[in-house]
């Protein structure tokens, strides 16, 4: 699957991103990375929930994990 490109504002700053499914992971486990490629963290689907594992340097996007979810379920539908 191609990357899945995303734009969103969170807490005044604009971000430019894109998932990329992570293969051999198992289903919905997807790596996201800023348009200079720098990885922001990792979303996954664990007993129908989603939950989004930010790295130290991006803690603020650590409550977005159902907001990715739905655009990617949205996206892939």
């Amino acid at each position: 699957m191609d990357d899945v490109p995303i734009e969103f504002e969170h807490n005044g700053k604009k971000y430019s991103c894109r998932f990329s499914a992570v293969h051999g992971a198992g289903q919905n486990v997807w790596h996201l990375n800023d348009d200079k490629n720098f990885y922001l963290g990792r979303l996954r689907q664990a007993n129908d929930k989603w939950i989004f594992d930010a790295t130290p340097k991006t803690p603020e996007l650590a409550g977005l994990a159902d907001f990715f979810g739905d655009f990617l379920t949205a996206w892939i539908e």
